[in-house]
């Protein structure tokens, strides 16, 4: 993904990400000095943010750019979702990578990489709470339900294809509708409830965008042939601007198209 697109992007909603990075830090703060140790460690590597832009631009976008202090501790605590699923993941598949440099699991291990991703859940919803809205509630409570399932569904896919030799395409892509898709669909939902199409679509473009980059260098996860995923990527990008056409034009309706332009390099 393109870094400079992303900078520009980034400017669009340069004010509130700067509150919802201050949110972020002070409600990891934590006097445990080993879990500070690992919040830093973790926020000096951003990463792309890109769940915090969806629910800040979805908010723009729908709003005639009213975006609120919920929707600030929403972008906020999907980040700290996000992040305590990587941990998770990590664990998972064994990565001793993330973001360029080492996992947590790897920097440390196994167990404090769990335990810090359950803290980080923990504080989600704290901030959620806080928001005093159910709706918020459900829809996060809902989303770490798919993504669980989505895990769990992977591990079964991983063995069932190594055992049988075949490929099961339509397990394949809810695999990737569950992990990805339910989270940045989410983050949109939480922007405005009018995004969430798009970001349906969206999630499963950039999951197969990801998938696309790392195609022969992911062996463990048997994908369907390579035309295929270029074309279902495609045709979620077509469905993502399609869900978008109803906005009013607006600089933050600019930078979402532009975050899902990004997808098609």
């Amino acid at each position: 993904m393109a870094n400079i697109s992303l900078d520009n992007i980034k400017a669009t909603v340069a004010e509130p990400l700067e509150t919802v990075h201050r949110i972020y830090t002070q409600r990891l703060k934590s006097p445990v000095r080993l879990l500070q140790d690992v919040n830093d460690y973790v926020s000096e590597q951003r990463g792309k943010e890109l769940r915090i832009l969806l629910v800040l631009l979805s908010a723009g976008a729908a709003t005639d750019g009213k975006i609120t202090p919920k929707t600030i501790n929403y972008a906020a605590a999907m980040e700290m979702l996000h992040n305590a699923s990587l941990m998770h993941d990590d664990v998972v598949d064994n990565s001793p990578v993330r973001r360029g440099r080492s996992s947590v699991k790897q920097h440390w291990n196994n167990q404090l990489a769990v335990l810090c991703g359950d803290y980080y859940l923990a504080q989600v919803m704290r901030l959620l709470m806080d928001s005093d809205e159910k709706r918020a509630f459900d829809i996060v409570c809902n989303t770490v339900i798919q993504m669980s399932e989505g895990e769990v569904l992977q591990q079964q896919y991983i063995v069932e294809a190594c055992s049988t030799h075949t490929l099961q395409r339509e397990t394949y892509y809810d695999i990737l509708r569950r992990k990805t898709a339910s989270l940045m669909a989410a983050c949109c939902e939480l922007g405005d409830p009018s995004m969430r199409a798009f970001g349906e679509h969206y999630g499963m473009a950039f999951q197969l965008w990801d998938d696309i980059n790392d195609y022969y260098d992911d062996n463990e996860f048997p994908k369907p042939p390579l035309d295929e995923l270029v074309m279902i990527k495609n045709e979620h990008i077509a469905a993502a601007k399609q869900a978008l056409s109803p906005l009013p034009p607006s600089t933050y309706k600019d930078a979402i198209t532009e975050l899902l332009d990004i997808l098609n390099f």
